[in-house]
């Protein structure tokens, strides 16, 4: 995996330089830049040279990591974000998940967790976690005119494939297709439509994304 750059975003100096080491201790990272509050983040952008990643505090004085995240969503903004925090509440972490952020840990997380959250992200577009599944499957509020538009402007075999892809047996695409009854290249074709209209880039992201919009029970009431 070629060096990819994280931007750091925290308010204590001590933490930014702890977390700068481990960072780039993990291998495969390097921190190119830092910022001690999210007002100095947003007033940087756009950057000269994007960070592949921003680790953001979301327990900041001033403008904090929800605040962060609101100004992104507004200004479509979609430079990827893993939230870290104190507050592991289920209504912090689904609404952190709803503004677009990509992963999330607990301040207390170890260095494996943020590891695999790095790795994650980079390599699937999102960390899924079981805490923000749940959290996320139980927040859905406000999600029904977007579920709506969302499912009119599905096929009814794209919801087909999206229900499979979702399903708790954790099909292949292969098996999918066998399913369907269809060759592979119109399941991958399926795939990549959806993946175009929601610029999402992977299998992983298709889940979540069904999840994040209340999708699954329609879907499988369909």
């Amino acid at each position: 995996m070629p060096t990819s750059t994280v931007c750091l975003v925290d308010d204590h100096t001590v933490v930014r330089k702890s977390l700068k080491e481990l960072v780039e201790c993990l291998g495969d990272y390097e921190v190119t830049m830092d910022f001690s509050s999210g007002k100095d983040l947003v007033a940087a952008i756009p950057f000269a040279a994007p960070p592949s990643i921003i680790i953001l505090d979301v327990d900041m004085p001033g403008m904090t990591g929800i605040e962060v995240m609101k100004y992104f969503k507004e200004n479509n903004i979609t430079y990827p974000v893993l939230a870290l925090t104190f507050d592991t509440t289920e209504d912090t972490i689904a609404s952190l998940f709803r503004l677009g952020v990509k992963g999330y840990l607990p301040k207390k997380c170890e260095p494996e967790e943020l590891k695999k959250a790095l790795d994650d992200i980079t390599t699937t577009g999102y960390y899924l976690t079981e805490t923000m599944l749940n959290a996320l499957a139980k927040d859905d509020k406000k999600a029904t005119n977007k579920q709506e538009e969302i499912l009119d402007q599905l096929t009814p075999r794209e919801k087909d494939f999206l229900a499979l892809v979702c399903h708790t047996d954790e099909y292949t695409y292969e098996q999918i297709a066998d399913i369907m009854q269809v060759h592979r290249r119109t399941v991958d074709g399926y795939r990549k439509a959806l993946f175009e209209k929601y610029d999402i880039k992977s299998k992983a992201g298709l889940i979540l994304f069904a999840i994040k919009h209340n999708l699954l029970e329609a879907l499988n009431d369909g």
